[in-house]
C-alpha cells in the first residue's frame, strides 16, 4: 500500500480516535524514512552547559586552528571527515570526549566556529523551524524565542572580540560593516533572516547586541494555523472568500505576533492570473504560488555616506507603474501608508500590509497618525476619509505572554464615520478568552461569530465570489469538509521556490497533519 492510500484509508478513523496512531504513524515514518519527530523542548549541548567543557572546547578548537596545514576555504563535509582523526590523534585520552556524543558535539562545535557563526548556528541546528529569534545581551546572554516563547539558554561567547568577529561575518554577508562612527547597523544573512546589531557606545551595558529574527524557509498552510488554534473554521472559510473577492485587508498586531506568517498563509488563495507585487524592508514573504505571478521588490538602506536609500514608498510608487494585480507591503511605517491607500482606493483591490497596533481601533488609529506624520497639512476628515474608502478588513493578531497566537479579531470598516470623527468598525469574529483560577498563564477560550458583514460580502459578490452566510452565526456547527472543499481548489503545490524537501519537512515537524487534513496527502504523493 503507498504513503497516499495509507493516508486516505487511515483518515475514515473518527477524530477521536487519533490516539490510536501511533502505529500508522510509525508505518509512514518507515516508508518517508523521516525520524520521529522531534520534543518540542531545546536540548542544549553540555558543551555550553558546563563551563569546564566550554572552556576545554575552545582549547581544542584554538589548538585545530593552529594544526590547520592550509589556507584554502576547507568545506563542511571535509571538515567534518578531518576533525574525528584530529581529536583521536591528540585528546584519545581526554576523558570527556570517550562519549560518542560529546564527540560530536565537539565536532559541530568546531564546524560552528570555523564555518558558521559560533553559537548562533548550534541554535539554528537545535531550534530548527521552532525558532523565532536570537536575543544577544552581549557576550554572556542569549536568549531565544522557541515557538512564541522565550527562553533563557546556557550559550555564551568567549569574547566580546568573539561576537564582534560573529557580528562582523553576518553583516559582510551583506556588504555592511559596523564601528565607532556607524555603532548600529541592519542586515541580513543568505538565508533572508534579519539581523539588528548595536554596538558600544549605542550598546551601553558594556558589550554588544544583536537581535536576530529567523527567516522561516518552511512554508506554514492555513490548515496548521487551524490546527494550531490560532484561528477556527468558520474564520478560516470567511478569509479565504475575503482573498477570493479581493478585499483589501490590514493586519494589526504586536511584534512577533505572526503578522507576516499570516501574510504568507493567505497568499495561497490568490489567483494565480492575479499580478501580485510584494515589497518590504527585508525580503520575508514567500507567497505560495507560480513564480511567473509574482514579483518581490526590497528596500535599500543608506550606505555608511548616507547615500543610496530606496525607501518603501519609493518602491511603492514605481510598483504603480508595474501593472500589479495586487500589492503586499510587508510593514507600513510612515509615509508609504499615503501611497498603499491611494493604491487600495484606485484599482488594485485585493491588496495587504501589516501595522503595529494593539486593536483593530488602534489600528485605525495608527493609520491616521501615519499619515498625518507623512502630510502634516492634511486634513483629519479626509484622511478618515481614505481610510473608510480604501480598507475593508482589519484582522487583530496577539501572541499571549505564554507564547500562543490567536487571530483574537477580524472587524469590517463599514462605509460610515461615527459621531466624533471615529471610523466605524464592524466585529465579525472575535476570540474569547476564558480566565481559569487554577492557571491564569495558559491561554484558553474559543473564537465566536459576532455580526454578519454587508460591505464585504457586497464586495465579495461583486467579485463573483459567492459565501455560505451560516459561517456568521455562532449557533452553526460547522463541518471540516465544508472548508476542505474551499483549500482543495488552492493546493500549495505551485509555490515559488518550492523544495521537495518542504513536505518531508512538514511530515517531521507535524505528522499529524496530513491525517487531519486528509486533502494534503496529494502532496506527499508528488
Amino acid at each position: 500500500m503507498g504513503l497516499k492510500e495509507a493516508i486516505a484509508k487511515k483518515n475514515k478513523i473518527q477524530h477521536e480516535d487519533f490516539k490510536e496512531t501511533g502505529g500508522f504513524l510509525k508505518s509512514v515514518y518507515e516508508q518517508t524514512g523521516v525520524r520521529e519527530k522531534k520534543s518540542d523542548s531545546l536540548q542544549f549541548p553540555e558543551i555550553y552547559t558546563f563551563p569546564a567543557l566550554f572552556n576545554m572546547a575552545h582549547n581544542i578548537y584554538d589548538d585545530f586552528i593552529s594544526r590547520l596545514k592550509t589556507d584554502e576555504n576547507i568545506s563542511e563535509d571535509k571538515l567534518r571527515q578531518t576533525i574525528p582523526d584530529f581529536l583521536a590523534d591528540h585528546y584519545g585520552d581526554v576523558s570527556p570526549l570517550q562519549s560518542a556524543a560529546m564527540k560530536n558535539e565537539m565536532i559541530n562545535f568546531i564546524v560552528d566556529h570555523l564555518k558558521g557563526y559560533g553559537p548562533i548556528s548550534s541554535i539554528f541546528r537545535i531550534a530548527g523551524d521552532g525558532l523565532n529569534d536570537i536575543i544577544i545581551n552581549t557576550k554572556d546572554y542569549v536568549d531565544v524565542i522557541y515557538n512564541g516563547k522565550t527562553i533563557a539558554t546556557p550559550y555564551r561567547f568567549k569574547s566580546e572580540s568573539d561576537l564582534r568577529r560573529v557580528i562582523d561575518k553576518m553583516l559582510g554577508e551583506n556588504n555592511r560593516k559596523i564601528d565607532d562612527a556607524h555603532p548600529i547597523a541592519s542586515s541580513k544573512l543568505k538565508d533572508g533572516s534579519r539581523i539588528e546589531v548595536q554596538i558600544p557606545p549605542i550598546a551601553a551595558n558594556n558589550g554588544s547586541c544583536l537581535t536576530l529574527r529567523k527567516f522561516r524557509d518552511v512554508p506554514l498552510f492555513l490548515e496548521q494555523i487551524i490546527k494550531s488554534g490560532q484561528m477556527d473554521m468558520k474564520m478560516a472559510y470567511f478569509l479565504v472568500k475575503a482573498i477570493q473577492g479581493k478585499l483589501n485587508i490590514i493586519v494589526s498586531g504586536g511584534t512577533s505576533s505572526g503578522k507576516t506568517t499570516f501574510l504568507n498563509t493567505m497568499t495561497r488563495f490568490i489567483d494565480e492570473g492575479d499580478q501580485l507585487l510584494t515589497i518590504e524592508d527585508t525580503k520575508e514573504i514567500m507567497p505560495q504560488m507560480p513564480c511567473h505571478s509574482v514579483r518581490a521588490y526590497e528596500a535599500r538602506p543608506a550606505n555608511e555616506e548616507g547615500q543610496g536609500e530606496i525607501t518603501l514608498e519609493l518602491l511603492l510608487r514605481s510598483a504603480l507603474r508595474s501593472s500589479p494585480r495586487r500589492i503586499i507591503v510587508g510593514e507600513c511605517r510612515g509615509g508609504e501608508i499615503v501611497v498603499m491607500l491611494n493604491a487600495m482606493n484606485t484599482g488594485h483591490p485585493g491588496s495587504m500590509t501589516t501595522v503595529h497596533a494593539d486593536d483593530t481601533k488602534e489600528a485605525i488609529v495608527r493609520i491616521e497618525n501615519m499619515y498625518l506624520e507623512a502630510r502634516p497639512t492634511a486634513n483629519s476628515d479626509f484622511i478618515r476619509a481614505q481610510i473608510v474608502s480604501a480598507v475593508d478588513l482589519i484582522v487583530q493578531l496577539v501572541r499571549f505572554p505564554d507564547g500562543t497566537r490567536k487571530v483574537v479579531k477580524i472587524s469590517e470598516v463599514e462605509k460610515r464615520i461615527e459621531e466624533g470623527g471615529v471610523v466605524s468598525l464592524l466585529d465579525i469574529y472575535s476570540f474569547k478568552r476564558e480566565m481559569t483560577l487554577e492557571d491564569d498563564k495558559k491561554t484558553r477560550g474559543a473564537h465566536i461569530a459576532m455580526s454578519t458583514p454587508s460591505r464585504a460580502i457586497t464586495k465579495m459578490n461583486m467579485y463573483g465570489i459567492d459565501i455560505d452566510k451560516r459561517v456568521f452565526d455562532d449557533d452553526f456547527v460547522m463541518e471540516k469538509e465544508m472548508l476542505i472543499e474551499e483549500l482543495e481548489k488552492f493546493m500549495p503545490n505551485v509555490m515559488c521556490g518550492w523544495k521537495d524537501e518542504f513536505v518531508k519537512d512538514m511530515f517531521h515537524n507535524d505528522p499529524e497533519l496530513f491525517e487531519r487534513w486528509p486533502h494534503l496527502a496529494n502532496l506527499l504523493a508528488q
